[in-house]
């Protein structure tokens, strides 16, 4: 198993570098791709959302300790976000030429608004970062044992870092794509094993 975690991160850091090719210095391409992203391709990237260690570990964690709609409630909420996001906003964000959300904030509340929806947006992102790199780094530890939780976030951190930042959003989606195909795969297939063996002691560590 450890062999192939590190495959796969080797794979999603490579697909995250050769997207630097994509980015050809413009910043629109940096952060949204040139709004050149096929349907499919921004599909597999929402969707890839809820395969992360947040919304997939934690939640069956949570499903598994407490009841199934305490891990249900985060993708119930993310998806009827995307829902209304699509119906109601993403229409006009993408006239308006925005880069980012607090583009949108800025065009319609001024500079001071921007600010102050920058600074919660970045808080946000932080505590979810956290969490990922904190699944991340207790799946390296759990496969690599001579490694430290400690070592392993990092470790994780330093993967993720080196991918997301050479290619933009172009890095995140087509690095999402590889990893929602075999993220899928990976739940379907450990789901299946899990229910035909009774073997739980995976979800029972990660219960600690």
């Amino acid at each position: 198993y450890g062999i192939a975690v590190a495959v796969f991160m080797a794979i999603s850091a490579l697909i995250g570098i050769v997207t630097l090719l994509c980015v050809k210095g413009k910043s629109e391409n940096y952060f949204v791709a040139g709004r050149s992203l096929p349907l499919w391709v921004v599909a597999a990237t929402l969707a890839s959302q809820s395969i992360d260690s947040n919304a997939l570990l934690g939640n069956v964690d949570l499903s598994y300790k407490f009841h199934f709609y305490d891990g249900a409630v985060l993708p119930i909420g993310l998806g009827l976000s995307l829902i209304l996001n699509g119906v109601f906003l993403a229409s006009k964000i993408n006239k308006d030429g925005a880069l980012t959300l607090p583009d949108v904030y800025a065009k319609r509340y001024g500079k001071v608004v921007e600010v102050l929806v920058s600074i919660c947006t970045i808080i946000s992102f932080i505590f979810l970062l956290a969490g990922n790199l904190v699944g991340m780094g207790t799946i390296i530890h759990y496969l690599y044992g001579g490694i430290s939780l400690t070592g392993a976030i990092w470790v994780s951190a330093v993967v993720v870092l080196a991918y997301t930042i050479t290619g933009g959003l172009f890095s995140v989606a087509y690095t999402d794509v590889f990893q929602a195909t075999v993220g899928w795969l990976g739940c379907i297939t450990l789901a299946f094993y899990m229910i035909v063996t009774g073997n739980d002691s995976l979800t029972q560590y990660l219960s600690h």
